[in-house]
């Protein structure tokens, strides 16, 4: 089925483009080892899109199960029986195994193993997340209500994220396709134009480039067909992408060091400037100008690069953060909760993260520690909740609830508004491939235009 409908669109193609036999031998041929690829990709993107149907329902199941009994066997057990047959149902299985054949660990682990097996088949951060406090509470115990509905809150949140992402890159991705099809169809207007017996479309010159326009359009096709092969699980909040070294590298950013190098640069630049002056070559001293220009102020454009990039990794990051802090709090005291939410916590906030419980150590009851913690980037939702969080640990119990649960509801509009955004300009890239198609077409049409003017002009006895 599928071998005939590339053969009927070769034969579209052959009549549009006034391909030769050659040419379109030599494509067909091309097209039906990329139409093995393209099905195989399609079977994958099918895959993603039902595990992550598999990952909400189990969450769901999960959560609900546990927050009956408190006990991780029962909430596997009820996931098992619910879940239909699939990958997931046979990870909760050999989880569910895990637990009834393994006595040589302490019951915890058996547990954080057991759930592991989920983890490691089906990696995202809130099963983890959840796998983790459910773990913490049925070995030490702590409020379960609250947290269970913070995570079915989250979880919400997150499916209605990933299902509006996946909308819209499907809507964007057939824009591609119907973008590459309106570039085609362009491109063979000009074939077409009546204008006496001239016909360009033997030339070799344009069958060449046709071919490669159908080249260069079956490779936007592929890169737009990536944005659909994604892992949903991976694709929203997981970790921050910064890595430890360039956390570190901004700290210690020496100005004065930067400043030189900016001077040293600036003066090469100028020295090239004036020369160019001397030689009178105008364009080539303007353009030194502004080079001369820009390195002399090139570390102050990097640095505020730099805390700009960091600042965003920052709002990505805490509100994860936050989510193990709040969950902790349910059994833990806030510092207790700092203590312990280092564990899992993202790369960019590991750093200051350290510096805040060495200084509780000194001060517990300050409210320097809190307030200094990623002070030097100015950020409101940040001094917000530290603030927060040092009421809760001053004991207040008269409004500790009320206050958790404020923190809560902050967090969730947070981290909303953040992966929106940041999910929002992960499809950015799909915007670029529906504007290629008229790169390319413009590429022939500019070509075909020279070969028509060419070949008329030869016809009329002119060139």
């Amino acid at each position: 089925m599928i071998e005939l409908l590339v053969i009927a669109g070769l034969y579209t193609l052959r009549l549009l483009l006034k391909m030769q036999w050659m040419t379109t031998v030599i494509f067909g041929l091309y097209m039906l080892v990329r139409v093995r690829i393209y099905r195989k990709r399609f079977r994958q993107i099918k895959e993603q899109k039902l595990r992550f149907e598999e990952a909400c329902e189990y969450m769901d199941t999960f959560l609900y199960a546990f927050v009956k009994e408190g006990k991780v066997e029962r909430a596997l057990t009820d996931a098992h029986q619910v879940l239909g047959n699939g990958p997931m149902r046979e990870a909760v299985e050999e989880g569910l195994d895990h637990l009834y054949m393994v006595y040589d660990d302490s019951q915890t682990d058996i547990m954080r193993n057991a759930l592991g097996i989920i983890d490691r088949e089906y990696p995202c951060e809130r099963i983890r997340t959840m796998h983790d406090f459910a773990v913490h509470v049925e070995s030490y115990g702590g409020a379960i209500d609250t947290s269970v509905d913070l995570l079915l809150r989250d979880k919400s949140r997150w499916e209605k994220r990933i299902h509006i992402t996946m909308k819209e890159r499907q809507k964007m991705f057939m824009d591609v396709v119907l973008s590459i099809v309106a570039s085609l169809l362009i491109c063979a207007m000009i074939l077409y134009l009546p204008v006496g017996s001239v016909d360009i479309g033997g030339n070799m010159a344009s069958q060449v480039l046709t071919f490669i326009v159908l080249l260069l359009d079956d490779w936007i096709f592929a890169q737009a067909q990536k944005y659909l092969m994604v892992d949903w699980l991976q694709l929203d909040g997981v970790r921050q992408e910064t890595d430890r070294q360039k956390v570190e590298r901004y700290y210690l950013y020496d100005a004065k060091k930067e400043r030189k190098l900016s001077v040293v640069m600036a003066g090469i630049c100028g020295i090239l400037t004036a020369w160019a002056l001397y030689a009178g070559q105008q364009v080539w001293a303007a353009a030194g100008m502004f080079l001369t220009l820009f390195m002399v102020n090139q570390h102050r454009i990097g640095r505020r690069l730099a805390t700009k990039k960091l600042i965003k990794n920052i709002k990505s990051a805490f509100p994860v953060w936050l989510m193990d802090i709040v969950l902790l709090l349910q059994s833990e005291n806030v510092q207790m909760a700092l203590v312990k939410s280092q564990e899992h916590a993202p790369l960019v906030l590991e750093r200051d993260l350290e510096i805040l419980n060495d200084r509780l150590q000194i001060a517990p009851e300050s409210p320097e520690p809190y307030h200094a913690f990623m002070q030097e980037f100015q950020i409101p939702e940040v001094h917000s909740a530290m603030s927060m969080l040092y009421a809760l640990s001053m004991g207040n119990s008269d409004r500790a609830d009320q206050q958790v649960g404020e923190l809560i509801t902050r967090n969730l509009s947070m981290q909303d508004a953040v992966e929106t955004e940041r999910l929002h300009n992960r499809n950015s890239g799909l915007y670029l491939l529906f504007l290629a198609p008229v790169v390319t077409a413009s590429l022939k049409l500019l070509v075909d235009m020279a070969l028509f003017m060419l070949t008329f002009l030869q016809s009329s006895g002119i060139g």
